[in-house]
């Protein structure tokens, strides 16, 4: 593994399979769940079976003896291959502390892993600086956008032997807050619920996971279908009230949006109404369809090319401004595309 620059857990997880041991290990990351998980990776990797009574210690650096870390690195394992030590909370280290790790670093005993683990690091430091070049670096962020709980998903059901579909996986991301612990929580439910079949579906998803946020998106679908603004706006404000995003709100309506986009294009290749219902929109739930037929009727090309201008700017808005003008920017999202012209 690269050693001169950060790895993010999801690039580092794949390859520790199959990786050598390397002296020092140093995760770091405001991500807990992120940090637990890669942390019991390693050890699960480097352990002997059976020996970690003797062979693995752990330590804390708001409350421990550097000298008794060392001590500890220095002491060949017992019965192990390797000893490994864990030193959580380097960063509330004595500034002379970390020296002396950053000292044993460019000379690490060969039977001994070390595990460094911090919530952020000063780089400006000398000691981070030498520590930086003699360890594998892996950071845990928490997610900023459903991507990021599509990729660690992937990861978990490679390693579960689960198979997901992209639109099983795409549903489950954005049915979620966006956060790692609740995604693995949230797919163990799946796993239960599907009896540990090997195989998760979109409808499995939508009934275990997503059907009371997706049935409210639905809902807000249907009253913006209609250009119904009182009804619109009643909707949008329940749904931040019950902590919905707006980021989610407008991933799930540009997909809407496409659709009628896809509908008004197939209209003007002469295809009936009856058959873009029965042929054309596979993706869309066969209730539903004949809605976004007459949604399609409300709207033309200009106007959908202009409320994808707006899904585009209230986006960046919300993950630019103030969180608390979520509500603001909803509504008048919501006020464009109803009286738009």
């Amino acid at each position: 593994m690269d050693t001169k620059k950060e790895i993010p857990h999801y690039q580092f997880l794949p390859k520790l399979k199959n990786a050598k041991s390397f002296p020092i290990y140093f995760i770091y990351g405001t991500e807990n769940y992120l940090m637990d998980s890669v942390l019991k990776a390693i050890i699960d990797k480097f352990k002997t079976e059976g020996t970690e009574e003797f062979d693995l210690n752990i330590f804390y650096g708001d409350d421990c003896s550097i000298v008794s870390v060392l001590e500890q690195l220095e002491m060949p394992p017992f019965m192990a291959k390797y000893q490994i030590v864990i030193l959580k909370n380097y960063d509330k280290l004595k500034l002379k502390d970390k020296n002396l790790i950053a000292d044993y670093s460019t000379n690490p005993a060969e039977t001994s892993l070390l595990i460094l683990t911090a919530e952020s690091i000063d780089q400006r430091l000398s000691a981070n600086k030498k520590i930086n070049k003699e360890a594998i670096r892996i950071t845990c962020k928490p997610p900023y956008r459903t991507d990021n709980i599509i990729g660690f998903l992937k990861n978990e059901i490679k390693k579960k032997n689960i198979f997901m579909d992209t639109k099983a996986l795409e549903l489950f991301a954005n049915s979620i807050e966006l956060n790692y612990l609740i995604a693995a929580s949230e797919l163990e439910k799946l796993i239960i619920y599907t009896k540990n079949s090997g195989k998760i579906s979109f409808d499995d998803v939508l009934e275990c996971v997503g059907k009371s946020k997706i049935n409210k998106i639905f809902d807000l679908q249907d009253s913006l279908g209609r250009k119904d603004l009182k009804t619109s706006l009643e909707i949008m404000q329940n749904m931040i009230t019950n902590n919905i995003a707006g980021v989610y709100m407008i991933t799930m309506l540009s997909r809407y949006f496409l659709q009628l986009w896809k509908i008004l294009g197939l209209r003007k290749e002469n295809i009936s109404d009856s058959e873009i219902k029965n042929r054309y929109l596979p993706e869309v739930f066969s209730t539903y369809r004949y809605k976004h037929i007459n949604a399609a009727n409300k709207f033309d090309l200009k106007q959908l090319r202009k409320i994808f201008s707006l899904f585009l700017q209230t986006d960046i808005d919300l993950k630019s401004l103030d969180p608390k003008l979520e509500k603001l920017l909803m509504e008048r999202l919501v006020y464009q595309i109803c009286r738009g012209r």
